[in-house]
């Protein structure tokens, strides 16, 4: 994929990625994993003109959207509107791809508002911030998934069944279903399907098997960031605040009725 100098990364750029992007938990053998995994995952980048890569843009599918996850630039592309190139391209690869729509975190007061802007993202859900807690290493496992991402069913007990404290972000249509994706070591979820923070040892143990399947050693999970009382309950709980202030996802839907067809379509034939 290239548009303009903008280019798909490959695993002969893995030195320069690790040279320009510091993330817990990527490293050489998790990068070519990514590097590898057809349109799982997606990095661009832009070669610097004193040589090498000057600015790349990490992306993964999440549900049927495509989620920009963090851009990274050199000394000498900063102010030149790399960042932005990067953004628009992605957003070209994936209304041309199998995506319905783009989605990234968004800091209301940061500059990737602006960004979020110029890309159309709208705001859905409420401000939330992100938590992470550790995943049990024993317990049940299930046969790894084909991919990096998919739909978790979560099977509540009636007692936990009211209204969830964040339906799924990227389709709201199940109560008790929610989109995950494997971004290094966490297993995210694009939801908090039980009603409240007390019960997350339900959801622990539903995503637990999936997690440890994925190579997972946490769970990344969202909570409305003015729900006090859930914040204090999971500091008490040990999870960590991954969100310095609280953000909103952002997403762009390409095609709603289109997508919305084709999702009728496949749970027809599942049923």
């Amino acid at each position: 994929m290239k548009t303009g100098h903008v280019r798909r990364l490959t695993t002969a750029d893995t030195d320069d990625v690790l040279r320009m992007v510091e993330l817990e938990g990527l490293d050489a053998v998790t990068l070519t994993w990514e590097l590898t995994a057809g349109d799982d995952y997606v990095w661009v980048g832009l070669d610097s003109p004193t040589g090498g890569l000057g600015a790349v843009h990490r992306s993964m599918r999440w549900g049927d959207h495509l989620l920009l996850k963090g851009v990274f630039v050199d000394e000498p592309l900063r102010g030149s509107g790399a960042a932005l190139e990067l953004a628009f391209a992605l957003r070209e690869a994936a209304r041309h791809g199998r995506y319905a729509g783009l989605a990234a975190w968004v800091e209301p007061h940061k500059p990737e508002a602006g960004l979020a802007h110029m890309l159309r993202l709208r705001a859905t859900g409420p401000m939330i911030h992100r938590f992470d807690v550790p995943v049990p290493e024993d317990g049940p496992v299930i046969a790894a998934p084909a991919h990096s991402t998919g739909i978790l069913a979560v099977d509540l007990p009636d007692s936990a069944r009211p209204t969830p404290l964040v339906g799924d972000l990227l389709n709201g249509d199940s109560r008790t279903a929610v989109s995950w994706v494997l971004d290094r070591h966490r297993l995210v979820l694009s939801g908090f399907p039980l009603h409240c923070v007390s019960d997350l040892h339900l959801l622990i143990s539903a995503a637990g098997p999936l997690a440890r399947a994925q190579g997972a050693t946490f769970m990344e999970f969202p909570v409305p960031a003015a729900d006090m009382s859930a914040t204090f309950t999971l500091a008490a709980l040990k999870a960590r605040r991954l969100s310095r202030t609280p953000v909103r996802l952002g997403r762009l839907d390409f095609d709603t009725d289109r997508h919305a067809t084709d999702r009728r379509r496949k749970e027809r034939s599942r049923a």
